[in-house]
């Protein structure tokens, strides 16, 4: 895929000029096997937070609250 093209000189002026700044954003490659392999230990670990600490039988009678509001 690779970079977009760059801005000319002009380009560039204008935008800082309209209060514009360059950034450059790293986001997570979601086609990644290692991207799904840490999302999914990661969930694994809230799932057994969540049981240890009985958090797991809060969130349930909370969603059956929302469904019952629901109805």
């Amino acid at each position: 895929m690779g970079r977009p093209r760059g801005l000319t000189k002009e380009e560039r002026e204008e935008l800082l000029a309209k209060g514009y700044k360059p950034v450059e954003i790293w986001v997570p490659d979601v086609d990644s096997e290692a991207f799904w392999k840490a999302l999914e230990r990661e969930g694994e670990a809230i799932r057994e937070s969540d049981r240890r600490s009985h958090m797991d039988k809060v969130l349930e009678a909370f969603l059956e609250d929302v469904w019952d509001d629901l109805d």
